[in-house]
């Protein structure tokens, strides 16, 4: 394990999820990131052109804020420090941590409301891909940018049937959210050997891994909340999509 590189990225983690923090509290209502909020008890700080809603690093005097703003800045820095402890001193490490964040976003905000807003979704998929073809012809693995895309397409029909079969059962949210992380889990699996037999098999068991822990997670919440509905999913299938990176 390389300490100095996992130490880094935990480190980075925790400003990462003061933003996060922001990303999380506006995104959902399409507000904008900075500037003012009316009935914002405590307001972001800019660090530079970038506003956080910081715990950890928080300006002396001011307010704590929601002890939810913490745990997102502890769970940002244990995902980016647990991929780049699996990765290591890679190149393939750098999307893969802007991955790890959009995770932790989604997975927040789909707890707190029941959706996985496109907002995250989309503009990490704009920011990873590219980043994703940069990699792989750095490493001479074009061939892995194919695989990223088997594994996209592979992840987004196996969440779109049962989308469509049930609607009410698997939110479009989750099936959109499969793009980006089939992008990621192909990329990995790809192998000259395996080209499309080691993408698939990557979604697949980051998909049985998130269904089991879905079917989990929704048995705890029921008995919890004792009453039956909906209950999120988008945190069962970044958690799978998560082991899966690291393992």
């Amino acid at each position: 394990m390389h300490v100095a590189l996992v130490l880094l990225a935990a480190l980075v983690g925790v400003p990462v999820g003061g933003f996060l923090n922001v990303v999380i509290d506006r995104v959902p209502d399409r507000h904008p990131l900075r500037g003012p909020r009316d009935g914002e008890a405590v307001p972001p700080v800019a660090w530079g052109p970038i506003p956080a809603q910081p715990w950890l690093l928080r300006p002396a005097g001011r307010a704590a804020g929601p002890r939810r703003w913490l745990w997102v800045e502890l769970a940002t820095a244990a995902v980016l420090g647990a991929l780049a402890a699996a990765i290591g001193p890679d190149l393939r490490v750098v999307p893969l941590l802007v991955l790890g964040a959009a995770l932790v976003a989604v997975s927040v905000i789909d707890l707190q409301l029941l959706r996985i807003p496109d907002r995250v979704t989309f503009p990490t998929l704009a920011i990873t891909l590219p980043l994703v073809v940069a990699v792989s012809a750095a490493r001479d693995e074009l061939g892995a940018v194919s695989g990223a895309v088997v594994g996209s397409v592979a992840y987004f029909v196996a969440l779109l049937v049962p989308h469509l079969v049930y609607p009410r059962g698997m939110g479009f949210g989750d099936v959109k959210l499969a793009l980006l992380m089939g992008l990621h889990l192909g990329w990995l699996g790809w192998t000259e050997e395996h080209p499309i037999g080691g993408p698939i098999q990557q979604v697949l068991y980051a998909l049985m891994l998130g269904c089991l822990l879905g079917a989990v997670f929704g048995i705890a919440a029921q008995l919890i909340t004792k009453r039956r509905g909906e209950f999120p999913f988008g945190p069962a299938l970044a958690v799978g999509c998560l082991v899966v990176l690291v393992t």
